[in-house]
């Protein structure tokens, strides 16, 4: 059996470039190290970009989301409950949504997020907000 984890953040962005080209883009002008704004603001030292999913809405609406359900990976293991914490929370000013995947089995990734508890500092443009570990 393979563990698996998916962690879910949103975010505020003026737009769909600023989002993807700015913000989720690696640089990679430092190979020993190359982050990304996102990599510093999540707080998460590195991860496999591969294993990323992000979403840029105008604005970010849960009937929106649920369209794209079934397009995202493993959904069945932990969409309901992301959609209840999201309903929790004021999606007004937000633009996106990130869903990183790890694993931990024959072909691990990500194996950091199994320890991963949320962000430290709250003045960025994301918020953490749904971890959820689920097996195959």
């Amino acid at each position: 059996m393979t563990k698996k984890i998916i962690c879910v953040w949103i975010g505020t962005f003026k737009s769909e470039d600023q989002f993807y080209n700015n913000y989720l883009n690696f640089d990679y002008t430092n190979d020993d190290a190359p982050e990304s704004e996102f990599a510093k603001d999540s707080e998460l030292k590195y991860y496999d970009e591969d294993f990323m999913e992000s979403w840029w809405f105008s604005k970010l609406e849960l009937h929106k989301l649920t369209e794209y359900k079934d397009d995202l990976l493993d959904s069945e293991y932990f969409f309901d409950e992301l959609i209840s914490e999201l309903k929790k929370r004021d999606l007004s000013n937000r633009h996106s949504i990130s869903f990183l995947f790890g694993e931990k089995g024959e072909h691990s990734t990500n194996e950091m997020l199994f320890e991963y508890n949320g962000m430290k500092t709250i003045e960025k443009p994301i918020e953490f907000v749904f971890k959820k570990e689920y097996q195959l």
